[in-house]
Parts: C-alpha cells; structure tokens; sequence
C-alpha cells in the first residue's frame, strides 16, 4: 500500500470493521505463529523489531504479552496514530518514524514484517539490515502474497474490487513474492533456515487459518545463524 492509500485510510487503523478489518482479523493467527516459532511460552522482556509497523496493531499485542516493542514505519500519519493509540492504552512502545537503514539499536530477539515486504523497492536490504541488528539466533517473522493466478484473483481482483477487504490499489502483481524468491534471498544474507507456512482468509466470518497450501496467502520464518 502506498504513502497515498496510507494517509487517505490513516483514520481507519483502530477501526475493526474499516478498511483494516481483516489486518485485526489475522493477528490471532499471527501472533499464534510467533509464538509457535521462537519456542518460548513467553513473549516476556524480548526484544521486538516490526518494520513497516503502520498504526501499531501487532505492536499493542505484542506490548501487552511482555515483550519491549519497536515500531518503525515510513508513513507519518501512522506512526503519529500508533503513538496516540498506545498513550491512551497505557503501552509503552518506541514509535519512529524512519527507514531500517535508520535504525541503531541492535540485539533484537525478533524481528516481525507483515505485510510489507510486497511493497518495498529494496527487500534484500531489508533482509540485509534486519542480519545485522537481530542477536545470534534470533529470529524473522513475516507474512505476505505468493505471485501466482489464485493470489492475482483472490488478493487483488477479489479482496479489493469485489468483497472491497482492502482499499484498491493496495496491492500490484507485479511485486508479489515466490516463497523460493524469499528463501533465496535469506538464505544469501547467511540465515540458517526458512520455513513457510500457509494461511487463507475466509472474508464471510472474517477469519484466518492455516492452510495446506501458500498460493495465495504465507507466513514465514527465518532463523539468524
């Protein structure tokens, strides 16, 4: 989603029936997949990374399961109502308003990127950065759209002309992601291993699940070495 659709849509963050209602809706499954796969029965005191944070709706759950959250995001109008959301919900997070190439801090536990990878110009940079700032062992979780017919139909045609589930043009064809193109990439920034996992979204009930096959939806995880 661009910096236009952003700001256009930027009051709509904390609204769970608005244009980011199935954003809310994936969280459960999200937040199970995290826990899943850092092998910890806590999200206590680690520290978090989510790149491309937008209004802050893993970031709050997150912050409230223990874990020191960091959100970056460059889209102000998002960083400005994540920052004003968590005040007023009593959550100390670090909201800015920068680019990874920006970031400092280093040690993270995890590093989270949903939904963003099929938006950035430079995603090896991305992966390349997030090496350098995640601890020996830590962790990458992201989601996104694999590049094939059923996710050109169903995510794009569907969700966003027809069943309207996301602004239209949120997403361009073009720059969705083969899970192969994905491991590649990380596997050539020296991570240890990559694992991805389907998910599809039923748009009737509003709910996400896991699902035998990634042609459209995927959560993946990458371990760093």
């Amino acid at each position: 989603m661009n910096n236009k659709i952003f700001n256009e849509f930027s009051d709509d963050w904390w609204k769970e029936d608005g244009a980011f209602k199935a954003l809310h809706s994936f969280n459960l499954l999200r937040l199970k997949y995290i826990k899943e796969r850092i092998l910890k029965n806590s999200l206590k005191n680690l520290k978090i990374l989510d790149i491309g944070c937008g209004g802050g709706i893993l970031c709050e759950p997150l912050s409230r399961l223990g874990a020191k959250v960091f959100g970056i995001d460059t889209n102000y109008k998002a960083i400005e109502v994540a920052k004003k959301h968590a005040k007023q919900k009593g959550l100390k997070i670090n909201y800015q308003n920068i680019e990874i190439s920006k970031i400092s801090l280093n040690n993270f536990d995890l590093v989270t990127c949903m939904e963003v990878l099929e938006h950035a110009n430079n995603i090896n940079h991305i992966i390349t950065k997030s090496k350098e700032i995640l601890k020996k062992e830590g962790v990458f979780i992201g989601s996104t759209i694999n590049k094939t017919l059923a996710s050109y139909f169903l995510a794009i045609l569907f969700a966003e002309n027809i069943f309207k589930i996301l602004p239209k043009g949120t997403h361009q064809w073009d720059k969705l992601l083969r899970p192969n193109y994905l491991k590649k990439l990380f596997l050539q920034n020296n991570f240890s291993q990559f694992e991805v996992k389907g998910v599809i979204y039923n748009p009737f009930n509003n709910l996400w699940k896991y699902s035998r096959t990634n042609s459209i939806n995927y959560l993946f995880f990458a371990k760093n070495s």
